[in-house]
Formats: structure tokens, sequence, C-alpha cells
């Protein structure tokens, strides 16, 4: 008998582009799904949940964008996060779209290494070794380097990063780094689940900062 997990297609939910109207009422449904599961990771996710319900759809988008895409912290692309452009990642998305397409799971325009689409193959793959590859090898190293992105040291590195080629600076404000709370409650929900061993990578090629590095190199 398969064991029975939380469900990860509901938790996804966190971690998609909040365009559409449902998105706060999503994460609150997420929110009162964990507090009635497992409280202790409800109380990690409730300062995300709390900080986007107070806040403009305009806002809400921006924060999303400024997290995973224009002056980001990290990427949602995690297979990107855990091989940077080594060709392992070009092997990962081929694999990915297999299941994908196997278990019919519409990508909704994203890559098939974007968090919120890996996350809804948890409850379906039939492999329970494959499954605990994907977990142990992809998406808790990923989740572990995403948060760390967070830290104020790498927070200090990028800004200065920015500083010194666009004269810009990062918004410290509190809610500009709200989304840690909802990686970290999805890393103790996978930990709840399948008691995380993180498996040792080989070194990628590159890197997060790195490449922004890269690209402001191009432009220069």
């Amino acid at each position: 008998m398969k064991k029975q997990f939380l469900d990860y297609n509901k938790i996804s939910d966190l971690f998609v582009f909040p365009q559409k109207d449902d998105y706060v009422s999503n994460v609150k449904e997420v929110q009162h799904y964990l507090n009635e599961f497992i409280p202790d990771i409800g109380k990690v996710l409730q300062p995300f949940t709390d900080v986007i319900s107070n806040v403009s759809k305009h806002e809400l988008e921006d924060l999303y964008l400024r997290t995973f895409e224009v002056q980001s912290i990290t990427t949602l692309d995690i297979g990107y996060v855990v091989f940077g452009d080594d060709y392992k990642r070009g092997e990962l998305l081929v694999n990915l779209n297999k299941e994908h397409q196997t278990y019919n799971i519409d990508c909704e325009g994203e890559l098939a290494d974007n968090l919120s689409n890996v996350l809804k193959l948890i409850n379906v793959l039939e492999d329970s070794l494959l499954l605990n590859d994907l977990i142990n090898k992809l998406v808790a190293p990923a989740l572990t380097k995403m948060i760390q992105g967070f830290g104020d040291d790498q927070l200090l590195a990028k800004e200065k990063v920015y500083i010194k080629h666009h004269k810009t600076l990062l918004d410290k404000h509190e809610s500009f780094t709200i989304y840690k709370h909802a990686l970290f409650a999805l890393y103790k929900a996978l930990d709840h689940d399948f008691n995380i061993k993180i498996e040792e990578q080989p070194q990628r090629s590159g890197g997060f900062l790195s490449s922004i590095k890269q690209e402001i190199k191009l432009e220069s």
C-alpha cells in the first residue's frame, strides 16, 4: 500500500506566478490545510500568508518577480539551482518532461523543472525509488540552496554586484524576503513525509550569483 503524503499539488499553488485572482484564496487554503494536519508547519508558513493577504495584486506580483525573476534572490527552476549550466540539467529537463507527459501534468508555460511543476509529480509518481531520488537528489538540495539565498551574506553579495554595475539597491523591506517562509514550510513538509537525506551533488558549473555577474559582463 502506497504511503499517504501531504497534498503537494495543493502546496504547489504557493509557487505559481500570482496573476490569477484566486492566488490569495489558494494560499489561504494551503494555510488552513497545513494548520489542520501539521500545525507546526502551518506556523512556519503563516508569515507568508499574512503578508500576501494584505498587499495589492500589483505588489504581490512585484514580490514574486523581485524574488524569482527581476533582481531575483533565486530562481524556481530547481534544476538550474542544483546543476547550473551543466549538461545534467538538460538531461533532467528531458526526463521530467517525460514524467509530466505520462501523468498529464500541464506545466502552464513554465519549464519542467520549475518547482511548482515538480511538486505536482510527488503524489502521482508510482516508482518509489524515482520519487526518493526526486526528493533527495533534486528538490531538497535545491530548496536548501534557495533558502540560503535569503541569508544576509548572500543578499549583501548580490547587492554589491548590482550597486557596482547598475547603481541599484535591493529592497530590504521584510516582505521582499517573505517567500523564504513558503520555501521553508515546503522543506519541513517534505522532511515530514520523506525524512530527507540530501545526497551530495557533483560540483556544478556556475551558480545563481555568478550567472548574474555573467549577464552583467555580457551587457557591458
